[in-house]
């Protein structure tokens, strides 16, 4: 019987050096990091609470405006019944003004006609006109139109996401390997549709006995879905950062650092899913939650 006990003991005291502590004190400099950190991403959000269009292209005329009769149709006061058009064809992508329409490039420069040329990015060039601004971006191989309108009233609406109370419970001295190669992997976004994403490396950690690993895309981009997705949290998941080492080696993952991607708060945003291998089996009760502070 004492030899069952013992056997135990050394199981749990196994199982606790294997536990991912965190040793990042919550004092008052770890809280005004995190802070700032919140405040830099709202303000950030604004680039999103701009958009008020997200349409795919086709071969045809894609005319876009107020009126009815456009393809695309801007529910904007006071907007003219037509901007112009887009139009695809086989060998080449071009805009046109409207009549009576300024429409200029980043440089000022009236624009009555252009030829787009998609970058390695997948992206045109921006066009402006009054307070709209515009350009074709490529998601999934295919091209949409995207606009935004600087005036737009959601930028004063929606100020900031509601957070869990900071806790040291979902901060973790975590390690991360590179993967020998990128992986590339389609996973799902707010299109509805596939897009294919890289992964560099894993993260892993342990959390209440338990072994957890998550892929990590460039610059130490995280997807995350757990068990409070779709209840207290988005749920389409969450993204948060860790800072890459050179090697192999020690990283801190923080969970109190969890936000809320852009298609939380914007129709009009094309934001990838957490694959399924970074679907937690617990739930995350820290960062952003998906209540709205007004």
């Amino acid at each position: 019987m004492k030899e069952y006990f013992l056997i135990g003991c050394v199981l749990t005291l196994f199982i606790n050096c294997k536990e991912s502590k965190n040793t990042i004190p919550i004092d008052a400099a770890y809280k005004e990091a995190l802070e700032q950190n919140r405040d830099t991403r709202a303000k950030n959000r604004v680039k999103y609470l701009e958009l008020i269009g997200l349409f795919k292209l086709d071969s045809t005329s894609n005319t876009f405006g107020k009126a009815a009769s456009n393809k695309f149709v801007l529910t904007i006061e006071n907007l003219a019944a037509s901007i112009g058009s887009l139009n695809l064809s086989k060998n080449e992508l071009t805009f046109y003004a409207a009549k009576n329409i300024k429409v200029t490039n980043s440089d000022g420069e009236q624009i009555e006609r252009l030829a787009l040329e998609i970058d390695i990015n997948g992206n045109s060039v921006q066009l402006f006109h009054k307070h709209l601004k515009f350009q074709v971006i490529t998601r999934s191989g295919e091209l949409y139109l995207r606009v935004w309108d600087m005036k737009n009233p959601a930028i004063q609406n929606f100020k900031r996401f509601k957070n869990y109370d900071i806790s040291n419970a979902y901060i973790f001295e975590a390690d991360f390997n590179y993967f020998e190669t990128t992986h590339l992997e389609s996973v799902e976004s707010k299109l509805g549709i596939p897009d294919v994403t890289d992964f560099i490396g894993q993260v892993s950690f342990t959390y209440k006995g338990d072994s957890y690993s998550l892929d990590v895309g460039s610059e130490g981009f995280v997807m995350v879905r757990d068990l409070t997705s779709g209840e207290t949290t988005y749920g389409g998941g969450r993204y948060v950062y860790i800072d890459l080492p050179k090697t192999n080696g020690a990283v801190t993952l923080d969970f109190n650092y969890l936000f809320n991607p852009p298609c939380s708060f914007s129709e009009f945003t094309t934001c990838l899913f957490p694959p399924q291998q970074n679907q937690l089996t617990f739930s995350v009760k820290a960062g952003e939650l998906l209540e709205k502070a007004f």
